[in-house]
């Protein structure tokens, strides 16, 4: 064996420059952000959001994301899932991460629902501070444990149009369906929105561990 296969990231490495210029030529982001597997790259857009939150004197940054949906299995990413059943063990004491609400996938009506117990307008907002509030939509461009439900376009319309009102951010999990699984190289390209965030891994790395947000 002439070559190491895989390297931490702790050392530059060239492909890894050329690919990620590649994602950026072919995707609606201009950055890239390598992790180690897609459960990490959606706790690392977690955390974006919140720290955007923060940033804007948010105190509790609320993320909205769907039933039924699954995006990894650290403790933040399995605190946005919503799936109870992934969350049976780690309840007691609170051990889950706060700060996620859960809405019916595709169902505009249900996501503007839950959005509105947060933000209610911007006026609203402004008369009454920005204590706690949603600062990020997270969802699958098409449900995989969910059932195989594609998204829907006028569903991420709305999911846009609030994001854009209140300054949060649409973050899309293209863990399962991105890099051309859904007929389009990513999936948020069927849907007629761009999001802020989107995240991959799977095939991505084509067998090796490999993943970004």
């Amino acid at each position: 064996m002439q070559k190491c296969h895989h390297i931490s990231n702790l050392y530059y490495i060239p492909p890894q420059g050329h690919l990620a210029s590649w994602l950026v030529e072919n995707s609606c982001g201009d950055k890239v952000f390598f992790c180690n597997s897609g459960a990490e790259a959606n706790e690392a857009a977690i955390k974006c959001a919140r720290k955007l939150g923060g940033d804007k004197g948010i105190d509790m940054g609320v993320i909205l994301s769907a039933k039924q949906s699954f995006h990894g299995r650290t403790l933040g990413s399995l605190s946005a899932t919503g799936q109870p059943k992934y969350h049976e063990g780690f309840t007691y004491g609170g051990s889950m991460v706060q700060g996620f609400e859960n809405f019916e996938f595709n169902s505009e009506e249900d996501l503007e629902r839950v959005f509105r117990k947060f933000n209610k307008t911007p006026l609203w907002d402004k008369i009454r501070g920005r204590k706690r509030r949603v600062v990020g939509i997270m969802v699958e461009a098409l449900q995989g444990e969910g059932g195989i439900k594609p998204g829907s376009p006028n569903f991420f319309k709305k999911a846009r149009q609030l994001c854009d009102e209140s300054e949060a951010i649409l973050i899309c999990d293209e863990v399962q369906v991105g890099m051309g699984r859904s007929g389009r190289l990513w999936g948020y390209e069927n849907l007629g929105v761009e999001p802020d965030v989107f995240t991959t891994a799977k095939a991505l790395g084509g067998g090796c561990r490999l993943e970004r947000w």
